[in-house]
């Protein structure tokens, strides 16, 4: 029997290395894993390092884990065992990472664990509410239908992501430019151009002076400026990694005039819809609202989700809950209220889902139409400071000639 030598974290997320012998790689995996045994590297002994074995992707595209479910409930739908479909689904993968990560899915199948257990093994992956909606439709009978709605709800999310992330492209790119732009003149343009204004020897103007200082600034100590900003960038991620620095920035970002605005809509849209989905799912209640809060990116409306679970826990009503908690819309509480009284929440928290989404939209058209002009004449007002900065002295010194 071959021999495989991997490289691995156990329980305690120490590093070991060991050989273990089986049949082949994927069952290799498996017995490790049921050993409390995670490996980071994996090759035949005899073959390949496990240094130098291909390492498992930490996270895909949700267009990626998109296209991958519906394909496997594609194959699930044509008639095709779980086995065979995951064996099949590995081949027809063209990403040799992701077909690895599959065949580690289909040899925990093979030894008896369910999808959602194989899942659970790569939590960067897949994330819990992926795993809890494939659970729900292996108890429920339904895994295929399960799947074909994961498949949907992350093709919702990827298209949602993307509308933003174009809406701001643009205005991005100009701040950017701009940005470049103010740099070169400071670091280039106008160094050059001081020399004929120092040899002149006249008195420059205000708006003059301070330009050079500025200038001379950028060129003298761009050292400092940039090893300023790289530990400024590097203390804030440290702060912000931490919950009492996520907390305070993203306090201050749903503040803001507008932008505060967009990120409570789409943290409700993705609220509402997930938590839509995995009741219609059959997912117990307080079960989905745990998996519902860690995919907010606000900490403090995901705080807020968190409060909602212990106050329905202590038996009070979704609606009620969210009330309470003074960070989500009447609307939203009302429409809830009413799926509650018909017994149709899902429905109910999927068309506030809907609302919000179209409210997204609306928001980001309105955004990105005042952007563009605010920017423009702030690119423009930089411009016009450096050009006037410039020109006066010249001025004078034709009055002086004069």
């Amino acid at each position: 029997m071959p021999q495989f030598a991997y490289r691995a974290k156990d329980s305690s997320l120490n590093v070991v290395e060991g050989t273990i012998e089986a049949d082949n790689e994927a069952a290799a995996i498996s017995r490790l894993g049921r050993q409390g045994v995670f490996p980071i590297s994996i090759a035949e002994a005899g073959g390949a390092s496990p240094s130098a074995a291909l390492i498992l992707p930490s996270r895909i595209s949700k267009y990626t884990l998109a296209y991958i479910t519906r394909q496997l409930a594609d194959l699930l739908g044509g008639g095709l065992p779980l086995l065979s479909a995951l064996t099949l689904l590995a081949k027809q993968t063209e990403s040799r990472s992701l077909q690895r990560v599959i065949d580690r899915l289909a040899a925990g199948v093979r030894d008896g664990r369910s999808l959602s257990d194989a899942l659970s093994d790569h939590g960067t992956i897949f994330p819990p509410l992926y795993i809890s909606l494939v659970r729900a439709g292996e108890v429920g009978g339904a895994l295929e239908q399960s799947l074909v709605r994961l498949a949907d709800l992350w093709e919702h999310e990827a298209e949602l992501a993307s509308r933003v992330r174009s809406a701001l492209a643009y205005p991005l790119f100009v701040l950017f430019m701009a940005l470049g732009m103010t740099v070169f003149l400071m670091t280039y343009v106008i160094p050059t151009l001081s020399q004929v204004f120092i040899e002149s020897g006249q008195l420059l103007p205000l708006p003059t002076r301070f330009l050079l200082a500025m200038s001379r600034f950028f060129t003298e100590w761009w050292w400092a400026l940039a090893g300023g900003a790289a530990l400024f960038v590097w203390g804030f991620r440290r702060w912000y990694a931490s919950s009492l620095g996520r907390a305070a920035i993203d306090r201050l970002l749903i503040a803001i005039p507008g932008f505060g605005v967009l990120a409570r809509k789409l943290d409700t849209a993705r609220f509402t819809r997930n938590l839509g989905v995995l009741i219609g799912q059959g997912v117990p209640i307080l079960q989905a609202i745990d998996v519902v809060a860690q995919h907010i990116s606000n900490a403090v409306l995901q705080a807020a989700v968190s409060q909602v679970t212990d106050t329905v826990r202590e038996g009070s009503t979704i609606a009620a809950a969210l009330t309470s908690t003074g960070q989500f819309p009447v609307f939203v509480s009302n429409m809830v209220a009413v799926g509650e009284e018909s017994g149709t929440v899902d429905a109910a928290l999927l068309k506030v889902a809907t609302a919000y989404e179209r409210e997204v939209d609306r928001t980001i058209r309105t955004l990105t139409t005042v952007l563009e002009p605010v920017l423009l004449v702030l690119v423009g007002g930089v411009v016009m400071f450096i050009v006037l900065a410039m020109l006066l002295p010249i001025f004078q010194i034709g009055l002086v000639v004069q």
